[in-house]
């Protein structure tokens, strides 16, 4: 009954860190009230004790509403006072300010108080919080870029679980076993992340954990990415009617599905319903006095911006695009975002193809390629859907990567085309045509092989199309790739 559970200071800390997991704010913060009736405490220590957790629990509960200030004070506060002994209450708090770190683009700082956070789990040996370091550690990789280590984090997070019953449900488990499906999304393997995405919703689900969203965020996307826009709407719906039995607040989940829509909707050309919940979502999460982003999305603002940046070119305002991402490839620079890096460079490798500026999208694709370097291939999606023989033939001027042939195996087959023999090939270009070749294997325009060869610019696109004719190609990177093939380029 309610008057057993306000009777000691234990079972109002207790009771009210289970309603505030659960995001039940409002009761747990008017049950942590109570504590006040025990105040002052018989010794100093104790009061000293019983404030700390109430600044502790203060603090989550100002998280969960996206007040940035108060749970950067409670945190704080909270971490200097507690006691030892309240290592769980200690780590929840870390946990909580390394969220906030990465929603303020400050991943130093959530890489020490990871580092805190595991060596204090390991201290105690608790599996269960060294779990939730792991995972938490996993989002800063992430935010960085480093999918592959990311993964590599979440799967030892995994295995420190595996001396657990089995039979027991542990949401801190939902949660890893969702993430490493988000992660294999990330790696385009949507198969593999469809079945570690389902194992974690069930054990989720059981637990009433909201980590839910997780996983129905990332399977609509992956449906969408299919084109199975029916079945991506009803997995949001399914997400939201969870939320609405839980009775968890808007400010968990609302923005994490609309902006999920938003890029269904996009991809469906219903732009007016896009531009209006992006110019929402924009005004709540963007500008001076943005709310801070709700915690299984602390990056959602900059996402709302490459959504933006994607309307804007639909729109025909590539100018006003490419202004955007920029600016979002500025800050991702300034941060070591590598991850929002890769994703606004491969958006503007796209716009800068639209807008028929080929060179300048070579050099961005460079760039792309470069941020991507920790595993994340997601972002090429759109230029492997739309230009595939173009960043074909970029890949294969390219040096050897781990991502590069990731990508590459994933290209879907080119099409078939008439087998020359190299001989004849090599025959057929004159001594001029493979002067030209050579330069553009090298890179250069037309202006710079005009300007080298003492050739007018006339003569130079001559000379391309009969190249690209002979080898049966349409673009200079094709031929540079087709050359290299027959071995006229060495």
């Amino acid at each position: 009954p309610d008057s057993l559970l306000i009777s000691t200071p234990r079972l109002i800390v207790l009771y009210s860190w289970a309603l505030g997991l659960a995001c039940q704010l409002d009761a747990a913060e008017e049950l942590a009230s109570h504590l006040s009736r025990f105040l002052p405490a018989p010794s100093a220590t104790a009061q000293k004790s019983m404030l700390a957790q109430w600044l502790a629990l203060s603090g989550i509960i100002a998280r969960g509403r996206g007040n940035r200030e108060l749970t950067l004070l409670y945190c704080t506060e909270a971490l200097e006072s507690l006691p030892c002994k309240r290592y769980g209450q200690r780590l929840m708090c870390l946990s909580t300010l390394s969220n906030l770190a990465i929603a303020d683009g400050d991943l130093w700082r959530a890489r020490g108080l990871n580092r805190a956070s595991l060596e204090l789990a390991q201290r105690v040996g608790n599996p269960l919080f060294e779990a939730l370091a792991h995972y938490d550690r996993a989002r800063v990789l992430q935010a960085r870029g480093e999918v592959l280590r990311a993964l590599a984090e979440v799967r030892q997070g995994l295995q420190r679980l595996q001396g657990l019953s089995p039979q027991r449900l542990y949401a801190i488990r939902a949660r890893l076993t969702l993430y490493e499906g988000f992660l294999l999304a990330l790696r385009l393997q949507p198969h593999a992340a469809r079945a570690r995405l389902q194992v974690g919703l069930n054990e989720a689900r059981a637990c009433r954990d909201i980590s839910v969203l997780i996983g129905h965020c990332v399977i609509a996307r992956l449906e969408g990415s299919s084109g199975e826009f029916a079945k991506a709407f009803a997995e949001l719906a399914e997400a939201e009617r969870l939320m609405h039995i839980w009775d968890v607040p808007p400010i968990y989940y609302l923005a994490m599905i609309t902006l999920v829509k938003c890029e269904l909707w996009l991809a469906q050309g219903r732009t007016d319903l896009a531009e209006a919940w992006l110019a929402r979502l924009g005004q709540t999460y963007n500008g001076e006095h943005a709310a801070a982003p709700p915690e299984f999305h602390p990056q959602l603002p900059l996402h709302i911006e490459l959504q933006q940046a994607l309307l804007e070119v639909i729109q025909g305002q590539p100018m006003l695009a490419e202004g955007r991402l920029n600016v979002l490839l500025e800050q991702g620079q300034q941060t070591g975002r590598q991850m929002l890096s890769a994703m606004a460079l491969t958006q503007k490798v796209s716009l800068l193809l639209t807008t028929g500026r080929e060179p300048e999208a070579r050099k961005a694709l460079i760039q792309a390629l470069d941020a991507a370097g920790g595993g994340i291939l997601q972002s090429f999606e759109g230029l492997m859907a739309g230009y595939p023989e173009w960043l074909r033939g970029q890949l294969q001027l390219c040096a050897t990567t781990e991502v590069i042939q990731s990508l590459t195996e994933k290209l879907p087959a080119p099409p078939a085309r008439q087998v020359l023999d190299p001989a004849p090939a090599a025959e057929q270009l004159s001594t001029r045509e493979l002067a030209v070749l050579r330069l553009i294997a090298q890179g250069c325009s037309n202006q710079e092989i005009s300007d080298q060869l003492f050739i007018s610019l006339h003569t130079v696109k001559t000379h391309a199309s009969h190249i690209n004719s002979k080898l049966g190609v349409e673009r200079r990177t094709q031929a540079v790739a087709r050359a290299k093939e027959l071995g006229v380029l060495g």
